[in-house]
């Protein structure tokens, strides 16, 4: 197709918005890292914002777009005022007959493709390797990469922004090509009521931002031929003049890419190919504007796999880094008074005291005592108190410990697990309870309640198992903040009670058609006691609280002697296949809601979930102490050792 733009090429705005985002925790098969902004590094001195209940950001932030002007509108002006057009700027020929919105699009929409070199800066090796939240995350998840994100209000926006910056693209170039085929004629730029006609073009910038991405992915011996071919000024002189020779340029492309690029994206250079032959020849823009938008679509694609592979060879350098990168990056922080954390020391000092006097009651008492952990075990375990307390406790805490910053998504993450694993206590309870009340019992309790735990989580999660959910985030729904779970609990509450029902029935050997009087009281018991501090919750946050513990300092015991990446590796074996199912004995809760002594069985969740629960708080506790224990917690009994070491001369 023939093109005619401006006389010569510009300077390239950076700083137009990314489409990409990073982290994750993604739902799927693996965990996926989107980028995000507000999302802190190495060599950046801000915290980011984090909402006290959840924060949604994930760990990595290609830079933003360039930041709107803030300047004041002057009270006498009805709407702002658009700029100016610049010298390069090319008239919008009213025989042309394009509609409102295309005028808007070409005035006002995004003057740089998507995917620019800024805006896939972050993907660059020396971003990676100083990315805190990368470092962090990669402890965590073995399939650690990134992935476009599209996802979310600000995915839509990012798309919206795209499709009208090519939309724009398609308008500008059917402008070049009527401006050829008139031998630029001249247009008037501003109609009589005012309205203009006249727009900065963007193909240059596209040109020239094609020209440095591809330079950012290719070796340097191809540089050469690179700015041969996309010399961005004689490009323009050729659109002008209505002769660029735009399947040829592709097909150019295409095969600088495949010899660079995946085996897997060949077939993706050659559609480009295609596109750009198919809108050539039938002088459509909007072909050939589907053919750049693959393009670029390319090479990000072409980018994100060379940040993956490095991400995949330098994880072991990234992992075995993680506890002297961070002291190195907060203590930093703390001497230039970026990072108040006296908060959190004063909170760990609490748990300590707290965890203390708790000891010292249960031997006063005489209880039965928990066992005996070792001494240098006691100042950890005080921690894993403090933060089992925020994950049990039925309020959501107002906000984890400063020093939490980099890991608070995980531990909401384990937060929701913990408290939908009380849920479904409590729902068992309900059911095990109508039973009993009928004076029947369980013939097969194990295999009952497997089966009825599994048709909960499909409910629940359609179909994510626990595994699953403990390494991702299970609650997904921006409205409910508490991390409890409870609005999706809600939400299935009846079909959850009916769930409970038909169990119920069954076991009963009762008719399978569900009634209301069956159904109804099930219904308000499991409203009430998802809803309220019941001392039926409190029973089951205690039982909840002894085994997490104990799983925690047992795996913390493991962990201790180990490395980052040892840890790391650890955990690659599956659970202990051979615990199994534990049924301990429990009270019984009167129609009251009391809780009585007496025995009464109960199946509490698998031992193999809590254990995952354990291990995962042990490893992000282990790698916290050994970061925060020398910078804050035990700050002071450290120096005061230092003062009593004798002084030589």
């Amino acid at each position: 197709m023939d093109l005619q733009g401006t006389k010569e090429a510009r300077t390239q705005e950076e700083g137009a918005e990314g489409p990409l985002e990073a982290y994750g925790a993604g739902n799927g098969r693996s965990k996926e890292y989107h980028k995000n902004e507000g999302r802190d590094s190495h060599n950046h001195d801000d915290r980011p914002s984090i909402h006290p209940l959840r924060r949604r950001q994930q760990p990595f932030a290609y830079p933003h777009a360039a930041q709107q002007s803030t300047s004041p509108v002057p009270a006498a002006v009805s709407r702002p005022r658009e700029p100016s057009p610049s010298p390069e700027a090319i008239s919008i020929p009213q025989d042309l007959g394009l509609d409102p919105r295309e005028h808007r699009l070409l005035r006002k929409a995004r003057r740089y493709p998507p995917v620019t070199k800024k805006t896939l800066s972050e993907l660059d090796l020396p971003c990676i390797m100083s990315n805190i939240n990368l470092r962090m995350d990669a402890n965590f998840d073995r399939d650690l990469h990134f992935k476009p994100d599209l996802d979310g209000e600000k995915g839509q926006r990012k798309r919206k922004e795209a499709a009208d910056y090519w939309d724009a693209l398609a308008a500008e170039i059917t402008i070049y090509s009527y401006h050829a085929a008139t031998a630029g004629a001249t247009e008037k730029s501003e109609s009589s009521d005012g309205t203009r006609h006249a727009f900065d073009p963007r193909l240059p910038a596209l040109f020239e931002t094609l020209q440095d991405v591809i330079k950012t992915l290719v070796p340097e011996r191809d540089h050469p031929t690179i700015m041969q071919n996309l010399e961005v000024p004689l490009l323009m002189q050729q659109i002008r003049k209505g002769v660029l020779d735009m399947l040829t340029l592709a097909r150019w492309l295409a095969k600088l890419l495949k010899t660079h690029c995946a085996p897997m994206r060949d077939e993706w250079a050659d559609s480009m190919v295609d596109q750009i032959q198919k809108g050539s020849e039938s002088q459509d823009p909007h072909e050939i504007v589907s053919g750049l938008r693959t393009l670029f679509s390319i090479l990000e694609a072409m980018k994100l796999d060379v940040a993956n592979h490095q991400i995949r060879a330098f994880r072991v350098l990234l992992i075995e880094d993680t506890v002297p990168f961070l002291q190195e990056y907060f203590q930093g922080k703390m001497n230039r008074g970026g990072f108040q954390v006296e908060s959190a020391r004063h909170w760990y000092i609490s748990v300590r005291d707290q965890a203390r006097q708790d000891d010292a009651d249960a031997e006063a008492q005489n209880t039965t005592p928990t066992p005996e952990t070792e001494s240098n075990l006691k100042p950890l375990e005080a921690l894993f108190r403090g933060i089992s307390a925020q994950l049990l406790q039925f309020a959501p805490p107002a906000d984890f410990p400063e020093t939490f910053l980099f890991d608070s998504e995980r531990l909401w993450q384990l937060r929701s697990t913990v408290q939908n694993l009380i849920n479904l206590d409590i729902a068992w309870y309900i059911f095990e309870s109508y039973i009993n009340k009928h004076k029947r019992y369980l013939s097969t309790p194990e295999e009952t309640y497997s089966t009825f735990r599994s048709r909960i989580w499909s409910l629940m999660e359609n179909g994510m198992d626990l595994e699953n959910r403990i390494a991702s985030n299970p609650d997904n729904n921006e409205d409910d903040p508490d991390h409890r779970g409870g609005k999706r609990w809600t939400q299935n509450m009846r079909c959850i009670a009916l769930e409970i029902a038909r169990f119920a029935c069954a076991a009963l050997q009762l008719d399978p058609v569900v009634t209301d009087e069956v159904i109804v009281p099930i219904e308000e018991a499991l409203e009430w006691h998802l809803s309220n501090e019941s001392e039926l919750f409190v029973f089951f946050q205690n039982s909840m609280r002894g085994k997490i513990l104990a799983s925690t300092i047992a795996a913390a015991r493991r962990y201790l002697p180990l490395s980052p990446l040892a840890i790391c590796e650890s955990q690659r074996a599956p659970v202990s296949a051979t615990l199994g199912t534990t049924v301990p004995q429990t009270g019984t809760v009167a129609a009251s809601g009391s809780v009585n002594n007496t025995s009464s069985l109960a199946l509490t969740p698998q031992q193999s979930d809590v254990e995952r629960i354990g291990v995962r708080l042990a490893h992000l506790g282990v790698l916290h102490w050994r970061v925060w224990a020398p910078l804050l917690y035990l700050r002071d009994e450290i120096a005061m050792t230092e003062l009593e070491q004798p002084a030589f001369v």
